[in-house]
């Protein structure tokens, strides 16, 4: 009897830990707009202003970890995985970073990318699904 029970036991726990499996979602394609209470800075569109926009690659590896977007030594956004965010900024030169909080807190030597854009041109960066690394998005 008691040896039914663990064997019908282990196998409903078995059961329940595989339902997962088979189940498909959009975790690890879809891109989203970062939610509004972790965009901090250059949202209001000006005159002469460029385009910034910072995605952080989606995936299960690094959903731990928040990567904070500092522009020109200001706190700008905070992107978790799967996360996009557009920045109204001044045309000019401007130095993006990259700072980590929570599971990878630690980033890599390319963290730090500058970028000089004219009015009204558009320039792509991505943190990658880690969190530890910035780069420009090649056109």
């Amino acid at each position: 009897m008691k040896a039914a029970q663990y064997v019908m036991g282990t196998v409903v726990v078995g059961a329940l830990l595989l339902t997962g499996c088979g189940v498909t979602n959009n975790h690890d394609t879809a891109i989203r707009d970062a939610v509004a209470n972790r965009v901090f800075l250059y949202q209001t569109p000006g005159a002469n202003d460029a385009t910034l926009q910072v995605v952080r690659a989606n995936g299960y590896f690094g959903g731990g970890c928040s990567s904070q977007i500092i522009i020109d030594d200001k706190f700008a956004a905070q992107l978790e995985t799967g996360e996009q965010v557009a920045f109204s900024v001044p045309s000019g030169s401007h130095v993006v970073s990259l700072q980590n909080s929570g599971a990878c807190h630690k980033v890599g030597g390319d963290a730090q990318v500058q970028t000089t854009l004219a009015s009204g041109e558009t320039a792509q960066l991505e943190v990658n699904k880690w969190g530890s690394s910035l780069s420009a998005v090649k056109r």
